[in-house]
């Protein structure tokens, strides 16, 4: 009888043990794919974050050259300083170039320029404005983008290590009124400011990492552990400290410096691509993110911005983790009813990430991805694309009187109005608070988007009768196309919020739509 159930038992037992195996393996598998997906959006973040600010400070470089370019006094000057060789004429145009960009220089800084240098076209330092008694050094061997830019005569950038600094240098040429070349002038950003920028400003711990190749031998030498110092991330980099920002908690390291994470450290290093991994710090947890910087010729990575993040989303991957296994190990047998549970939590997720719960429209995650969409089409279409920028006037006024409750009712209505009132394509998301916003996609002419944005006005302004209250609103409008009036996502979105403020400003309850003029 023993010998009749052991083998009756036999092939449940082995299914049995199979199915929790496979299962083990799908689960591990699914919450590891979920951490790397969420490790690849705050590489993204980050990378997006930094290519924000260069171009920011890119535009503002070219602004200060052209402005110097413009100025014939300073052209003049450097021109005769280029032209003799007399060590007393030359020191008095350095003085009188610093006499005249001195006033000017002191406002730039406070716009967060670092410091403005002036070569020689033979690549030697003619006038540094931060330190006007420092010149006449051979910079042909620390500063490549100078040396490019003056044998190229083109602008040339990139991110530099020399005595003083550290940060992305923009060098551009100088030309006299001959259109002779006389030189070259270097506008410069230090590192600090490239990380207060990308930062978050929760992060745990942020700095700069310095490839030994560039940073200047003799500060590596006499003076580590003041500007740089040795990092437990990679023995091929070093910390660069006047950038160094403990942030939240100075003495963590020694807890998160294991051979499992050097080695995703090293790993990442070797793809020279942006890469985040993940440890855990007491009971958190944290994302370091590794965002390498190229050099002047773009070949190699010489430094990286490192930033350690705590992670609430990575804690929470976790507990479902355990959850998962739990119910899946407990109730083995009720393994349909655990696929329906795990595809409606799945499902649930994806809607609270990407819908507002209120009005049940898009939140703003999934307006960027419906936008960045949208505008692919229409450039592999010819076709243009309209966005349109809604804040309720009056909406402060009715929360004010009649309470937060009354203000929902009356966003989910003005949710509904703003769906039937434009075409079937559109995407009408809720970004926040009173704020909306509506994609016109697939469109030839401006003219029909300012139609749907007529329609939705009149719409909007329908009497809206709640709770036997007839709510007094309006709304104002901003429109943006593309590619008209840009090609850049971010700036298309700027330019529609501009035109939504502009209208605001011009009396509210109008459509104002951006032009050139």
């Amino acid at each position: 009888m023993k010998i009749r159930i052991s083998k009756k038992f036999i092939v449940p037992t082995i299914l049995f043990v199979v199915f929790l195996l496979v299962g083990n393996f799908i689960i591990n598998r699914y919450i590891e794919t979920k951490k790397e997906y969420y490790l690849n959006v705050q590489s993204k973040l980050l990378a997006t974050k930094y290519q924000t600010n260069y171009k920011y400070y890119k535009i503002m470089s070219k602004d200060v050259y052209d402005m110097y370019e413009q100025k014939k006094k300073l052209i003049a000057l450097l021109s005769k300083a280029a032209k003799t060789s007399d060590p007393k004429k030359k020191d008095y145009y350095r003085k009188a170039v610093y006499k005249l960009l001195k006033k000017n220089y002191r406002r730039l800084t406070n716009m967060g320029i670092t410091q403005i240098h002036f070569h020689t076209k033979d690549n030697k330092s003619f006038l540094r404005m931060y330190a006007p008694n420092e010149y006449g050094d051979d910079l042909s061997t620390t500063r490549p983008t100078v040396v490019l830019t003056n044998k190229t005569k083109k602008p040339h950038e990139g991110f530099e290590s020399c005595k003083y600094m550290v940060g992305y240098r923009f060098v551009y040429p100088l030309f006299n009124a001959k259109k002779e070349h006389i030189g070259s002038v270097e506008i410069s950003y230090s590192a600090t400011q490239i990380l207060n920028n990308v930062a978050d400003k929760f992060s745990y711990d942020a700095h700069i990492l310095v490839s030994k190749d560039i940073a200047p031998r003799t500060i590596i030498e006499n003076t580590l552990g003041v500007n740089y110092k040795k990092t437990w991330e990679s023995p091929d980099y070093l910390l660069e400290e006047s950038s160094h920002k403990h942030l939240q908690n100075k003495n963590f390291y020694e807890k998160l410096d294991t051979p499992k994470i050097r080695q995703q450290i090293a790993k990442g290093i070797a793809s020279k691509k942006v890469f985040s991994i993940y440890a855990k710090y007491n009971y958190n947890f944290i994302v370091i993110t590794f965002l390498p910087l190229q050099d002047v010729h773009k070949r190699k990575n010489i430094a990286y911005i490192v930033t350690y993040n705590e992670s609430d989303y990575l804690g929470n991957i976790d507990i479902e983790n355990d959850y998962i296994k739990a119910l899946f190990f407990t109730i083995a047998t009720l393994l349909y009813l655990f696929s329906l549970y795990v595809i409606f939590n799945r499902e649930k997720l994806k809607e609270l990430a990407l819908f507002d719960n209120l009005t049940k429209l898009p939140n703003r995650t999934l307006f960027m991805i419906e936008l960045q969409n949208e505008l692919n089409r229409a450039q592999r279409y010819k076709n243009r694309v309209g966005l349109l920028f809604i804040d309720l006037d009056g909406f402060k006024s009715v929360n004010d009187t009649y309470g937060h409750q009354m203000g929902d009712e009356l966003l989910k209505e003005v949710a509904q109005r703003l769906t039937k009132a434009v075409r079937k394509t559109d995407i009408v998301s809720r970004l926040s608070g009173d704020e909306f916003t509506v994609i016109v996609s697939g469109i030839q002419d401006p003219k029909e988007v300012e139609n749907i944005a007529k329609k939705v006005l009149e719409a909007v302004n329908e009497e809206i009768i709640i709770d036997h209250q007839v709510l007094p609103i309006g709304a104002s409008i901003g429109i943006a196309i593309y590619p008209d009036h840009t090609k850049d996502i971010d700036e298309l979105i700027k330019l529609a919020d501009d035109m939504m403020y502009r209208s605001k400003a011009a009396g509210k309850n109008q459509i104002s739509m951006y032009s050139d003029e």
